[in-house]
C-alpha cells in the first residue's frame, strides 16, 4: 500500500485479543530473536535444505501461528510470518531472520534493527544529492512508527535474490537521527512493541511512495545530516525509495500468490502456506484465478455493502481481521474494536475493481464473537471482524484462507488482466 494507507487498528484488548490492520499492524507481542548465518550457512540460490522455513525456488513458507510470545495480556491470531535472509551486497555477510509478517498491502522490507544485529550498522545507507542520508517515516494509525535509515542489501526469499535493494532498517543504529515529531507517538523498533521482527511488504507497486517523487512534503522521507542531527521531508527519486524485493528479482517478478488453506471456524493452532513468486513465469504459479479485481493507483477496489459502496477497499494479508463499519453488528465492550455478535452471522458484499478489470464478485463472510475466539487462543481464524472507516472495506487474512491469492505488480505484464490487479 501507499503510506497514507497504513494503520495498525485500534489496540485495544478484548479479552486477550488485539487487533491489527491495514499494512501489517500487530499486536504488542514479542518476536523471536534472529539468526546469524555464518558463510556457506545461508540460502543458494536453490534455498536451503537445512532450514525448510527459508524455502526453495520461488516458493516461500508462510506459518500463522503463535510463536510470537504474548506481552501482557494480550495476542495477536492471524500473524503470517516468514523468514527472510539479508546480506551485505555481494558478501556471505548475512542475517537470517525469522518472524516478518508478509504483507500484500505495503511495498518494501523492513527489519528492526535489533533483529539484523551487526548487519544493521554494516549495510550502506542511501544518500541523496547533498550527500544527507535518507530516512523514512512510516506512521500507524495508532501513533506508532517505524523510523530510520533506507540502506541497500541483497534480500534472499527462498531460493532467489533480489539484489542491492533500497530497504528500512526500523531502528537508529550507529547514530542515526531521531525520528522527526511529525512521526508519531511511539517508535515501533522491537519486537515487543510490533509483535514481528519486521515487515515484507510485497504489495503491487515496485518502490513503496510513487507521489514522493515530486512532493517533499509528505513527511514520508526525510533528509537527514548526521553531524546536526536535524532531519527534514525531502522529495525522493523512485529507484532510491525502498522497493518490492519481488520486483527487483531476476525472474517470476510480476507479482506473488499468497496461497493458504481452508480451516475450520472454531479456528485452528496453526497454519501453513506459501507466497509464491511469479504469476504465469512457473509450472508451479499458473493463473487459476476466476475473478479479477483492478486496482486503482492508490491499490483500491470497492466493495458495496449494505447499500453503501466502499471506494476504498483492499485485500491485505497483514490485516488480522475483516475491517468494515456496521453499526447493527454489536461491538465487544471496552470500546476494542472487535464485533462480538450473539451468534455468527453470515454476510455478503459484493467487490469490484476501480480500474481495469471490473466485473463484480458476490463475496460471502462470516463474523463470529471475538471474545468467544480469543479465548480459545487459536492462532489462524477465518471469521474474526472488527470495526474500520465509512469508506473502507478491509478484507484481512481471514480472507485468505482457503483461496490462491494473486498479486500483480503494476507495470508488469502478467496473465488474466491489466496489472496492477488482486485475483481469486
Amino acid at each position: 500500500m501507499n503510506s497514507t494507507r497504513n494503520a495498525f487498528w485500534a489496540m485495544g484488548l478484548c479479552a486477550v485479543l488485539a487487533a491489527c490492520g491495514g499494512g501489517g499492524g500487530s499486536s504488542g507481542n514479542g518476536g523471536q530473536t534472529a539468526q546469524s548465518s555464518t558463510p556457506g550457512s545461508g540460502t543458494s540460490n536453490g534455498g536451503n535444505s537445512i532450514d525448510p522455513t527459508l524455502g526453495t525456488g520461488n516458493v516461500l513458507p508462510i506459518r500463522v501461528d503463535n510463536s510470537l510470545a504474548p506481552s501482557g495480556s494480550g495476542y495477536s491470531p492471524n500473524l503470517p510470518v516468514a523468514t527472510v535472509t539479508v546480506c551485505l551486497h555481494g558478501t556471505t555477510q548475512c542475517t537470517i531472520v525469522s518472524d516478518v509478517i508478509v504483507d500484500t498491502g505495503s511495498v518494501g522490507l523492513r527489519l528492526t534493527s535489533s533483529a539484523l544485529g551487526a548487519l544493521a550498522s554494516a549495510l550502506p545507507q542511501q544518500k541523496d544529492s547533498s550527500g544527507n542520508v535518507l530516512g523514512e517515516c512510516y506512521p500507524f494509525a495508532d501513533g506508532r512508527y517505524f523510523w530510520g535509515p533506507v540502506a541497500t542489501a541483497d534480500i534472499k526469499l527462498a531460493g532467489e535474490v533480489a539484489s542491492n535493494v533500497p530497504m528500512m532498517i526500523d531502528g537508529t543504529p550507529g547514530g542515526f537521527p531521531a525520528a522527526p515529531s511529525a512521526c508519531g507517538v511511539t517508535l515501533a523498533d522491537t519486537p515487543s512493541v510490533i509483535g514481528a521482527n519486521g515487515i515484507l511488504g510485497v504489495a503491487n507497486l515496485v518502490e513503496d511512495c510513487p507521489s514522493c517523487t515530486s512532493n517533499a512534503s509528505k513527511d514520508i522521507y526525510y533528509s537527514c545530516n548526521t553531524t546536526t542531527g536535524t532531519c527534514t521531508s525531502t522529495a525522493v527519486t523512485a529507484s532510491a525509495q525502498i522497493q518490492n524485493p519481488v520486483a527487483v528479482l531476476p525472474q517470476d517478478n510480476n507479482g506473488v500468490i499468497v496461497e493458504l488453506p481452508a480451516i475450520s471456524a472454531a479456528g485452528q493452532a496453526s497454519v501453513d502456506g506459501s507466497l509464491v513468486f511469479g504469476i504465469g513465469t512457473q509450472s508451479n504459479n499458473t493463473f487459476g484465478a476466476t475473478s479479477v479485481l483492478g486496482y486503482d493507483a492508490s491499490l483500491f477496489i470497492s466493495t458495496q455493502y449494505n447499500g453503501q459502496v466502499l471506494a476504498e477497499s483492499y485485500v491485505d494479508s497483514g490485516s488480522n481481521g475483516l475491517f468494515f463499519a456496521d453499526s447493527s453488528i454489536t461491538q465487544c465492550a471496552g470500546g476494542t474494536g472487535w464485533y462480538c455478535p450473539t451468534a455468527t452471522q453470515a454476510l455478503t458484499a459484493t467487490a469490484f475493481g476501480n480500474a481495469g478489470a471490473t466485473t463484480p464478485v458476490s463475496m460471502s463472510f462470516m463474523v463470529a464473537n471475538a471474545n468467544i475466539l480469543a479465548s480459545t487462543r487459536a492462532s489462524a481464524f477465518n471469521n474474526l471482524a472488527g470495526t474500520a472507516t465509512s469508506a473502507t472495506f478491509d478484507w484481512g487474512l481471514p480472507f485468505f484462507f482457503g483461496r490462491n491469492v494473486y498479486f500483480a505488480i503494476a507495470g508488469r505484464t502478467a496473465p488474466g488482466g491489466t496489472a496492477p490487479y488482486v485475483a481469486f
